[in-house]
C-alpha cells in the first residue's frame, strides 16, 4: 500500500491526486505516524515552535529536509534536531529584528534629542518587528548611555590635546612655570586615559619635579605602565638609587619596546656614574657608546630630547640648545656638572664712603705754621704767667661779664696807675683808732 508522505493519506499509483507529492510504500506494521506541534513541545521541553513545522519518524537519526521531490526513511525514533533548528530559527529572526530597530533608534538619536515624532516612528517599528515595549525602551536607553559616553571621550580628548600641545610648547622652550601650572591639570587626564603620549608627558613631569613621589606612585602601581617605568628609571637615577633603576630594565622588554631606549636608560645610569666617581675615563666612554647604539638601533620617537640632552651632559661646560634645554636644566639636573657656587651678596647697609682729605697746599702755609705749635710761645701771648697787683686782678675779675674770655693783659711797657687816696676810707680808719679803747 501507497500513502502521501505530505496528506498522510493512502492512495494508489505513483502521486498522490490530492497534493501531487510522490507516494512512498507504506511500512508494514506500522500506522502512518507524525509528531504535530503539541508533541514536538512536549519533548523539547515546552519550547515554542512555528506550526508550520512537522516532524516525521526516520529510521536514522541524520536530520532529512522533506520537500515535494524528496523521501524520507522510515523510523522509530523522533529526530530532536528538527526542533531545535526551528528555535534557533526564530532566535535569529528576533534578533535580526532588535539589531534593525537598534539601528533606527541611533539614525534618530544622531542629533543627541528624541522629538515626540521619531518616539512615534520608534514605536510603531517596535510593534512591526514585533519587540515588546520593556525591550524597546531598554535599547532605547542604551542608545542614550552610549552616545554620552562617546560625548565625554571627544570632549576629553580635546582636553587632552590641548593640554599635551601647552607641555609640548612649554618644553620647547623651557618654561618652567608654565608646565608646573599644568600638571596638575595633565595629572588629572593621565589617570583617566592610556594615550601613549598623555602618559610619556605626565610621567616626564613627574620625573623631573617630583622624583620622589615618581618613586613613590611607581611602587604604589598596581599594573605595569611602560612610560611609568622608563621615568622611574629615571627618578632612581636623580635620586643616587641606580641599582634601583637597573632593576626596572628587564621588565621594559616585555612590553616590546625599542631597544634604544633601553640604550639609553643605559646611557644615562654610566652618566651618573660618570659624575659620582671622579670623572672616570670608562664612564664616559660606555655612555657614548651606548648613545650611539640607541640612535642606531631606534627609539621611541619622544625621546629625541632626551637624548641630545644626555649626549650634551657628557661635556664639563654643557651648552644646550633651546627645545632640549628643560631636558639638561630639570630631567637630567643632578647628572650635570657641579658648579662653583656663587658668593652671596651682602644685605648689610652700606657705610657712607668718608670725604677725601684736601690736598696740601704749601701756599696758604704762612711761617708759624711751618714752624709748628710752640706752647710756650701761645701763653706769653695769651698773657699767662705775667702776674700784676692787687687791683689789676681784682679789677680784671669784676669787668669780666659771666662766660666771656677775659681781656687781654697789657704789655710790659704800659706804666702801671698811681694808687689813689679814698678819703673815706682815711676816715673810717681814724675813728677806728680813736674808739679803740686799746
Amino acid at each position: 500500500m501507497m500513502y502521501c508522505p505530505k496528506c498522510n493519506q493512502e492512495c494508489e499509483g505513483t502521486y498522490c491526486s490530492e497534493c501531487g507529492t510522490k507516494l512512498i510504500e507504506k511500512p508494514s506494521g506500522l500506522g502512518g505516524v507524525s509528531l504535530n506541534l503539541g508533541d514536538a513541545n512536549a519533548i523539547s521541553g515546552g519550547l515554542h515552535v512555528s506550526d508550520s513545522h512537522e516532524v516525521h519518524n526516520t529510521h536514522h537519526t541524520s536530520n532529512t529536509n522533506i520537500d515535494n521531490s524528496s523521501t524520507i526513511d522510515n523510523s522509530y525514533t523522533v529526530n530532536t534536531n528538527t526542533v531545535y533548528e526551528a528555535q534557533k530559527t526564530q532566535a535569529q529572526i528576533q534578533q535580526d529584528n532588535e539589531n534593525q530597530f537598534l539601528q533606527a533608534v541611533q539614525e534618530r538619536f544622531a542629533d543627541g534629542i528624541l522629538d515626540p515624532r521619531e518616539l512615534a516612528e520608534l514605536n510603531q517599528l517596535a510593534i512591526k518587528w514585533r519587540i515588546n515595549t520593556m525591550r524597546a525602551n531598554q535599547i532605547i536607553e542604551q542608545v542614550r548611555k552610549s552616545a554620552t559616553i562617546l560625548q565625554g571621550s571627544q570632549a576629553s580628548e580635546y582636553l587632552a590635546n590641548q593640554i599635551l600641545q601647552e607641555v609640548y610648547q612649554a618644553i620647547q622652550s623651557n618654561q618652567s612655570e608654565i608646565l608646573t601650572r599644568r600638571f596638575r591639570m595633565l595629572e588629572q587626564v593621565a589617570f583617566t586615559s592610556d594615550d601613549s603620549n598623555v602618559q610619556f608627558y605626565y610621567h616626564l613631569l613627574l620625573a623631573s619635579f617630583y622624583p620622589e613621589k615618581c618613586t613613590v606612585a611607581f611602587i604604589n602601581s598596581k599594573t605595569d605602565n611602560y612610560w611609568q617605568l622608563f621615568w622611574a628609571h629615571v627618578a632612581y637615577v636623580k635620586l643616587g638609587n641606580v641599582d634601583n633603576g637597573v632593576v626596572l630594565l628587564p621588565r621594559l622588554g616585555g612590553f616590546g619596546c625599542p631597544q634604544g631606549d633601553t640604550a639609553l636608560l643605559m646611557a644615562i645610569d654610566n652618566i651618573a656614574e660618570y659624575r659620582k666617581n671622579g670623572k672616570q675615563d670608562y664612564d664616559r666612554k660606555q655612555a657614548r657608546f651606548y648613545l650611539e647604539q640607541s640612535s642606531q638601533v631606534g627609539m621611541s620617537e619622544q625621546l629625541s630630547g632626551l637624548w641630545y640632552a644626555a649626549m650634551e651632559l657628557l661635556e664639563d661646560e654643557p651648552h644646550p640648545e633651546e627645545w632640549f634645554k628643560f631636558y639638561v636644566e630639570k630631567t637630567l639636573k643632578e647628572l650635570g656638572p657641579v658648579k662653583t657656587p656663587e658668593k652671596p651678596v651682602s644685605t648689610a647697609p652700606r657705610v657712607p664712603t668718608p670725604p677725601p682729605v684736601p690736598k696740601f697746599n704749601a701756599q696758604n702755609v704762612n711761617l708759624a705754621q711751618m714752624q709748628g705749635f710752640n706752647p710756650l710761645r701761645a701763653a706769653q701771648q695769651m698773657g699767662l704767667g705775667m702776674a700784676g697787683d692787687i687791683g689789676q686782678l681784682n679789677t680784671s675779675f669784676q669787668t669780666r661779664p659771666g662766660g666771656m674770655v677775659p681781656p687781654p693783659f697789657p704789655s710790659s711797657n704800659v706804666s702801671a696807675p698811681p694808687p689813689v687816696n679814698d678819703p673815706l676810707a682815711n676816715t673810717s680808719c681814724m675813728d677806728d683808732k680813736i674808739t679803740d679803747p686799746e
